[in-house]
């Protein structure tokens, strides 16, 4: 049974503790240094009550929580990682809407954890939050990988503008092939038979067109003659295979990571709805807490970030703002991916959508509409644990 409750406010170079009694009582208040000096003076005020007694909360706080929390429980403590807008709403406001309040200190984060202890879920060496930093990375490379992918069809739409328009340039043959030969003037000094060795040499997926074809069309190019544009072509194609080849280093440890958490059959869950892929689903399990910490899907909505967000002025109240994006930015950005790919894939997303766009709703309202009507349909999913049935999705089509 926990009697004592303890509160961590962390900044990047100290950290405020608050213990807590289960009356109430504040039995300890301290400043401590965010070092291993800080750490071992914590463990020292601590071991003089049962580890069994305690629970440790802190916020999460991008990375500077990260190694306290480390080793808490490397140290066998039981802790708890809480969303630092749940305890910016706590003594306010039941839900996660925009409010004005008091900044919120380690005595806050400790009353918190002992009124809402039963709901929590304990941190662990091996819980899903160790692995959101390799879905986080994964995430840049592919911004990375899409960045890099529309400038380097800028470079070669100046230096072989009709390669670009007839093929896909992203199959390793074409990047291998202008790797050896990035322009259209480079393509003219080698043989046909060069030109197919390169394309046929290519493990993955065979190009359409023919090495014939290439020098063809490099005969008859109107492209630009610019060598230093080329070596800026050059480069960003290296960077694109190293960045790629990165990424399927790191998928293949999310999927060794992912074998070692209970979350496989609720991403299983997620992938049974149209629209809806393998990393978007493993992304948005990943991010997201326990389905059972929500009691409904407003506190969903609410923790994405995806709820209306409330203007007070005196008693006037105003729920027809913007969504109040103060929730989890990843998640978010998640649920939109989600939802576009509904939307093109799943017959009721996509009528529900146009429903709204009939309505008068812009583009990007719609969108939201359509994450919180899938947000909806997930809930009820993982909570009881089925599979997407199109005809009972939660009245999608009306």
């Amino acid at each position: 049974m926990i009697k004592q409750f303890i509160g961590i406010d962390i900044s990047k170079d100290s950290f405020d503790v608050t213990l807590l009694q289960s009356s109430g009582e504040i039995k300890l208040e301290v400043k401590l240094t965010m070092n291993k000096e800080g750490f071992d003076t914590l463990i020292k005020y601590l071991s003089s009550y049962s580890k069994e007694e305690l629970l440790i909360a802190m916020e999460a706080t991008g990375i500077y929580h990260l190694p306290l929390l480390s080793f808490l429980l490397e140290n066998s403590f039981k802790c708890v990682v809480i969303n630092p807008i749940l305890i910016k709403s706590f003594i306010g406001s039941t839900t996660l809407r925009k409010t004005k309040n008091d900044k919120k200190d380690a005595a806050s984060i400790a009353l918190f954890s002992l009124k809402s202890h039963q709901s929590l879920h304990l941190a662990s060496a091996d819980t899903i939050e160790n692995i959101r930093p390799l879905i986080r990375e994964r995430e840049n490379l592919s911004k990375d990988v899409a960045r890099l992918k529309t400038e380097i069809k800028a470079n070669l739409s100046q230096l072989f503008p009709e390669l670009l328009k007839n093929t896909n340039i992203f199959t390793k043959s074409i990047l291998n092939l202008l790797l050896k030969a990035p322009s259209r003037k480079a393509i003219r000094n080698f043989k046909e038979k060069k030109i197919q060795a390169i394309l046929d040499d290519t493990s993955g997926n065979k190009v359409k067109i023919t090495a014939k074809e290439i020098l063809a069309m490099a005969k008859t190019s109107i492209a630009v003659s610019d060598k230093y544009l080329e070596k800026v072509l050059t480069s960003k194609i290296r960077r694109l295979l190293a960045i790629q080849e990165e990424l399927s280093i790191l998928d293949t440890e999310l999927e060794n990571s992912l074998e070692d958490t209970d979350i496989n059959s609720d991403i299983e869950i997620l992938q049974s709805i149209p629209g809806i892929g393998a990393v978007t689903s493993k992304n948005f399990m990943v991010e997201l807490p326990s389905v059972n910490k929500f009691n409904s899907v407003k506190q969903l909505c609410a923790f994405i970030g995806i709820d209306p967000s409330v203007k007070q002025s005196g008693s006037s109240i105003n729920y027809r703002g913007k969504i109040s994006k103060r929730g989890n930015a990843n998640l978010r950005r998640t649920i939109w991916q989600m939802a576009i790919g509904t939307i093109r894939s799943c017959e009721k997303f996509k009528l529900y959508f146009s429903k709204k766009r009939e309505e008068g709703k812009k583009f990007k309202q719609a969108v939201i509409a359509v994450a919180n009507k899938l947000l909806k349909t997930i809930f009820v999913m993982l909570k009881n644990k089925t599979k997407f049935d199109e005809n009972l999705a939660l009245g999608v089509s009306k």
